[in-house]
């Protein structure tokens, strides 16, 4: 092998090394949480989480949460004809499409916030944040519903949510779902 192509191929070999170092740390560095946490009071967690909305985290495990407080009070959703349904425990599927926004705006109303457009906002947060009591037995936090009362779980400051109120419990993330 020439000389040329020997320092041609160690300077190769170093700056690919001095790259892959350079990335080590990143790789093995956690992904930030991006969830509905809390930690201490579960009177304190809610009022600084993200908006929710056809906009906003559309699609997550964060709007079965919602979708979950929204079953719990016994909230109502207009169809495309105007008629009103209860918005059923089989509903909380994780998707904020018009039924859910119908029904978060039924729910402001309802409950007379001044934000009712159907987005959730911190105003809507903080409200239903007053209706939560636990950590209990197995780290259950209750929203205590005017219909139902729902269960979640806060695990290290991390809040579970189960799709359609059923099956193994997720992590409440805003940018995934299921």
């Amino acid at each position: 092998m020439s000389m040329r192509i020997r320092v041609v191929a160690t300077a190769t070999a170093v700056l690919l090394g001095a790259g892959g170092l350079a990335l080590a740390p990143a790789a093995g560095a956690a992904a930030p949480y991006h969830g509905i946490d809390g930690g201490g009071a579960v009177t304190d967690d809610w009022q600084d989480e993200e908006n929710l909305g056809v906009d906003d985290y559309a699609t997550s495990n964060a709007t079965a949460l919602w979708e979950t407080v929204l079953w719990a009070d016994g909230a109502q959703y207009q169809d495309d004809d105007g008629d009103s349904h209860p918005f059923e425990k089989s509903k909380i599927d994780g998707s904020f499409g018009p039924e859910t926004e119908s029904a978060t705006q039924w729910w402001q109303e309802h409950f007379g916030l001044s934000d009712n457009d159907g987005v959730v906002t911190e105003q809507s947060w903080t409200f239903a944040q007053q209706r939560l009591t636990g950590p209990a037995a197995g780290s259950a936090v209750t929203f205590h519903g005017t219909a139902h009362n729902a269960t979640f779980k806060r695990i290290s400051g991390k809040y579970r949510v189960r799709i359609k109120g059923t099956g193994s419990w997720k992590i409440a993330y805003y940018d995934q779902r299921g």
